[in-house]
């Protein structure tokens, strides 16, 4: 199957590549040879000899060791030798992650979706432009004798606007299907992304977390996102979501990973 990789993490894919290889390729070289015979008859007078030239032609050809080319390499190594890798093609969740563990090299096809709350405190969703809005038209507001008394004071929006700086333009996704309660979640590079990942695709990564069955995390406490402290993590863990914020966590079962690639 050709793949078109809509996420692929190339230092990742390099650092595991390399691990199966002994090393990585600058490039790959392949050569090919051809071969002919001429025949001919030489004389004088009727009298002559006979005889065959052969001749030979080499060319080699150099060509890039592409990303894609790398990752195909990886996949089937790693299919090849799964246990020693920590392989698991995922085909029935319920019984293919029941013992997965904290290493394991996954793939699963699944539906994508980037929370709603993600999307807002991306760059793309807009609410640190719609807060320097409201900031920027307060003043003009009053001005004018509209009540404004019911915006958050400027602190509470800069904290807000701040908070939101702190996602960059990575982003957080999760993956569900229909025949589990398992989910996968985990954060996308901006730099490797390079198309819309929302929608039915496969997912590869390397487990960094197990969410027990009925067991809560908020999506911005994802291990790399360093939004809030450990203490605070565990305690907001605990206590589980507020009543209309659980669209804001993931619920176990599910397996947070390091994404490599995402490709369909």
């Amino acid at each position: 199957m050709l793949k078109n990789f809509i996420y692929l993490n190339e230092p990742a894919l390099d650092s595991y590549l390399s691990s199966l290889e002994d090393g990585l390729r600058a490039a790959v070289q392949a050569k090919s040879a051809s071969s002919s015979s001429i025949s001919g008859k030489a004389g004088v007078g009727g009298v002559g000899v006979g005889g065959d030239r052969d001749t030979q032609s080499e060319e080699t050809i150099s060509r890039d060791d592409t990303a894609s080319a790398r990752f195909e390499r990886l996949q089937a190594l790693a299919r090849q030798d799964a246990e020693r890798v920590g392989w698991i093609d995922v085909v029935n969740p319920d019984t293919d992650l029941a013992g997965v563990g904290i290493g394991a090299l996954v793939e699963i096809e699944c539906e994508i979706f980037i929370p709603e709350m993600i999307k807002a405190l991306s760059p793309a969703g807009g609410l640190a432009k719609a807060i320097d809005q409201v900031q920027a038209l307060a003043p003009l507001a009053s001005l004018f004798g509209s009540d404004v008394t019911g915006l958050p004071p400027a602190g509470q929006l800069d904290a807000m606007k701040g908070f939101a700086s702190t996602l960059g333009s990575d982003a957080v996704v999760v993956g569900e299907r229909d025949d589990t309660d398992w989910r996968v979640a985990g954060k996308l590079l901006e730099p490797y992304l390079s198309g819309d990942v929302e929608g039915y695709a496969r997912i590869v990564g390397k487990v960094s977390a197990v969410l027990r069955p009925g067991s809560w995390k908020p999506l911005l406490a994802l291990p790399g996102m360093n939004l809030m402290g450990r203490d605070k993590r565990r305690e907001m863990e605990r206590k589980g979501p507020d009543e209309g914020q659980e669209d804001s966590w993931l619920q176990g079962p599910a397996i947070m990973v390091d994404v490599l690639a995402i490709y369909r």
